[in-house]
Order: C-alpha cells, then sequence, then structure tokens
C-alpha cells in the first residue's frame, strides 16, 4: 500500500509541475522575406513573409524616419492576419496622407512577432532609402554639398553646384551662419514637377525646404540660372536655420527673422520692392515687426511687402554689428532663449527695439504713426496664412505621420512668374521591382514583465493550472476515503 501510495504522489507531482511550468521559447521564426518596396512619392510597402513552429498570434510594423528629432519618433502598426504558422504580412504606408518626403531620406523598420504561446520575436531592424526612380538622375558633390538632377548635362549641374556652395560661402561670410552638417538639394525642371512629388501645396509652389532631413526640393530648368541664383540661397537658409537652432525646448524663429535670412541671403531685392515698404513707412502703416513673429498677412501685397520689410530688418543688423552675432543670435535661441531673450542678450535690443532703431536708422518715426498700426502694436500675433517671394499666398504648417512623428516643416517658395521653363518629358511609374534585402534571423526576447492573466498568458496555464487543482482534490478525497474505510 505505501508502494501505491509513493507512486500516486509521484504521478501527481509531475503532472502539477509540468502544468504549472511554461514551456522552453520556441525557435525563432525563420523569415524569408523582410523588405520595404517604395514607390515614390505615394507608398511605402513594408512586407514580412516567415514561418513559424507554432501559430503566430500577432504581428507588429515598428517604422521611423532618420530626421532630426528630440526622440526616436517612431509608429508601430498592428497588422491584421488570422493566426497560422504561416506569417504574411504588409503594411502600406500612404504618403499621400501622411505628408511627402523628399527623396534620399532613410525610413528604417523592424517587426515584432508574438506566438500563442506568449513568446515575442522581433526582427532585426532594417533601412532603406526613399529614392525617386521614376527618373536616371545625375549627382555632383562639392565637400557636404550634393545637387541631383535628370533634365541638362553635366555643365548644368556643376552650375547649380556652384549656386549651392556659392550660397553656403555667402551664409557664413556675410550672415555668419555655417552649414554644420551635409545638404543635399534636388532640382525637378519646374515647379509642376515639384508638385507632382510635394503633396498639398499651394499651386505656385517652385521649392520646398525640409530643414528636418537637411534637403530640398527645386524646380529649376536649365536656362533658369538666374532664378537658381535667388531660390537655392533662400532655400539653403531655412536648411542652416534648421541646423544651428534644433532644440527640444519649443523655441524656433519668428517668421520675419527667418524670411528676413533667407530674403537677404538671395541678395539685393528689386528697387520697386524697397519703394513699397518706404512708401509705407511714409503713410505711416508699415506694420510693426512684433506682429510679423507669427506668420504674414493673407494678402498679397502686404505679404510681399513684409518679407522685403523682414529682409531689410536684417540687412540693418548685419550693416550695423556684423555677421557675428548673427551667429551668436540663433545659437542662443538654440539653447532655449526665446526671440526677445536672445536679442537683448545679443543686441541690447527686443524685438520692439530692433524695429525702432531700423525705422530710425532710414529716416522714419521709430514706431508706426496711423491708428490701425498703433493697435498691431498691442495686439497678439496669431498663427495665420503667410505669402511666399512673389506676394503668393501660401500656408506654413507642419503635416504629421499617422502617429506622433512629426514630419519636416516645409519651406515653400514660388516658382518665377515670368520665367518659361521646358515641359519635363512625363516617366511612368516603373512595374513593381522587388529588391531583396538582408534579412537576418529574428532574435528572441523575454515576453514583457506584467502581464495581465485575463489578456495575455497562454491558455495552458490556465488549463494546467485548473487540472492541477482538480487531481488535488481528488487525491484528497481519495485518501479520506481510505482513511474511513481503514477506520
Amino acid at each position: 500500500m505505501k508502494y501505491y501510495r509513493s507512486l500516486f504522489f509521484a504521478v501527481l507531482s509531475f503532472i502539477i509541475f509540468t502544468a504549472a511550468s511554461p514551456v522552453a521559447a520556441q525557435n525563432p521564426p525563420e523569415i524569408t522575406i523582410n523588405e520595404a518596396l517604395v514607390r515614390y512619392p505615394f507608398t511605402v510597402n513594408f512586407q514580412l513573409f516567415a514561418t513559424h513552429e507554432v501559430d503566430v498570434e500577432s504581428v507588429t510594423l515598428i517604422y521611423g524616419l532618420n530626421g532630426r528629432s528630440c526622440q526616436q519618433g517612431s509608429v508601430r502598426q498592428l497588422v491584421n492576419m488570422p493566426e497560422s504558422t504561416t506569417i504574411f504580412a504588409f503594411w502600406d504606408w500612404q504618403l499621400t496622407e501622411s505628408g511627402s518626403l523628399p527623396p534620399g531620406v532613410t525610413v528604417w523598420w523592424e517587426w515584432e512577432i508574438v506566438d500563442v504561446a506568449g513568446n515575442l520575436f522581433t526582427v532585426e531592424r532594417q533601412e532603406a532609402v526613399i529614392e525617386d526612380d521614376n527618373h536616371d538622375w545625375l549627382s555632383a558633390q562639392s565637400g557636404d554639398v550634393t545637387v541631383h538632377w535628370y533634365l541638362g548635362d553635366n555643365s548644368f549641374g556643376q552650375s547649380l553646384l556652384r549656386e549651392a556652395t556659392d550660397g553656403l560661402e555667402r551664409l557664413e561670410n556675410e550672415l555668419g551662419l555655417p552649414a554644420i552638417e551635409p545638404v543635399s538639394l534636388w532640382f525637378y525642371p519646374t515647379a509642376a514637377d515639384v508638385r507632382k512629388v510635394i503633396f498639398n501645396v499651394p499651386e505656385w509652389t517652385g521649392g520646398v525646404a525640409f530643414p528636418e532631413y537637411n534637403a530640398t526640393v527645386l524646380g529649376v530648368a536649365p536656362g533658369e540660372l538666374d532664378w537658381a541664383g535667388r531660390i537655392v540661397p533662400h532655400e539653403l537658409t531655412h536648411l542652416v536655420e534648421g541646423m544651428l537652432t534644433f532644440n527640444c525646448r519649443g523655441v524656433r524663429l519668428p517668421t520675419w527673422l527667418s524670411e528676413g535670412l533667407a530674403r537677404f541671403a538671395e541678395g539685393e531685392p528689386e528697387p520697386s520692392e524697397v519703394a513699397q515698404v518706404e512708401l509705407a513707412l511714409q503713410n505711416g502703416r508699415l506694420p510693426t515687426l512684433r506682429s510679423l513673429s507669427d506668420g504674414f498677412s493673407a494678402f498679397s501685397d502686404s505679404a510681399s511687402e513684409a518679407y522685403t520689410q523682414s529682409g531689410q530688418v536684417v540687412k540693418y543688423l548685419i550693416d550695423t554689428y556684423g555677421p557675428k552675432p548673427m551667429n551668436e543670435l540663433l545659437l542662443a535661441m538654440q539653447v532655449g532663449q526665446s526671440a526677445d531673450e536672445a536679442l537683448l542678450a545679443i543686441y541690447g535690443l527686443d524685438t520692439n527695439g530692433v524695429d525702432a532703431a531700423w525705422r530710425t536708422a532710414v529716416g522714419f518715426a521709430p514706431t508706426p504713426t496711423s491708428a490701425a498700426d498703433a493697435i498691431s502694436l498691442q495686439a497678439t500675433p496669431t498663427q495665420i496664412a503667410t505669402v511666399a517671394l512673389g506676394g503668393v499666398p501660401m500656408l506654413d504648417t507642419p503635416t504629421p505621420l499617422p502617429s506622433e512623428t512629426p514630419l519636416p516643416t516645409e519651406t515653400y517658395t514660388p516658382a518665377p512668374p515670368t520665367t518659361e521653363t521646358p515641359t519635363a518629358t512625363e516617366t511612368a511609374v516603373p512595374a513593381d521591382e522587388i529588391t531583396q534585402l538582408t534579412t537576418p534571423g529574428p532574435t528572441a526576447i523575454a515576453p514583457p514583465a506584467a502581464i495581465e492573466p485575463d489578456e495575455s498568458l497562454p491558455s495552458w496555464i490556465w488549463w494546467g493550472g485548473g487540472t492541477a487543482v482538480l487531481l488535488l482534490g481528488v487525491a484528497a478525497l481519495f485518501f479520506r476515503t481510505r482513511k474511513q474505510r481503514g477506520s
């Protein structure tokens, strides 16, 4: 009898131990395909094909971009698929909805796989470059400057490269703003071609800057080097501003300073533009500089005037104090000082003081003299539509990714209003081409520590636990019965 009783307890202990102990971790899934297929400028298609020893319960895609940011922004996307040992997961990132990207940006992605046994596997991160393969691109590079174009010969490309390098040199020497990171310029032949790849921009857009990626997309055709001489330094200024003022404290350049620097970088303004500002000064109706901190007027004439006014104020600061303080001003904002704090620290003048000093220097009253403009001196600025070069309305609003990751702040520049440009030959989007990427095997990692029993634990634990309790009850009943019979 003692023998059977010992055997019974041994079997019971084995059952309880087996039911309560988790099974050994499964082998990682075997990856066959792991790639991102770019169909520029419309979509990025992520694909994963793999097999696993047991059914897979869920697959999550995690992806993001390599832009300048305060933290590693990413998007998590649960991919719907049935429980199966065969994994075929795909997700289309619609750039037409989330916001356009310039060519040359790097996208990264990884996958999380959870099987029905509760094992979590992470497939190693991959990267791909967003490329516009609808055209045969040519490139030229000098130092940290790279230009790309597809219409025009090598001589044209070299001319664009000179415009870019000269523009950066002028930014450093005359504005005190050095480019501390490499920049990339992508030239399409017309403004219409720019709008085919950069969505949701005004019809007049001729150039778009993406400071977070140190890249800009511009519409310049062969024979338009005069236009290139304006738009290239303008967009480069916005890229360099982004490098020098990037911060995680929510501080950004006021509109008058950002656009004023870009206008100054273009060179001397047209005499008619300066005359327009002087006439507004004479009539006492030129807006205060503070009212131009958060945007320009939605009306073309007023906005064009604001661009010229801002450029003239920046010119006054450079002519009076030299380029070095401008660099110090931007760096002061980069470490978190507001525009007024930085202006006071560097120039001893806040925004109103700079405005008054400039107006006095050009021979006018230090403040607006009309009643309407006196009111604007006290008004709280609001974000409104701004107007690009040449007086064409625009909106300056960043477009977010499908999650919390922000897209770059796009700065628009209009195409030249009177220049005729050749029309680029339409190139059809090529058929699907799958480029096999290197796909290292996934690495198994431990499941999350905090697991809610009613949601996350595998079903075998509950069945095993229930079985153990039931067997314990049976054992207790058995020995109780035996005891009663023996007595």
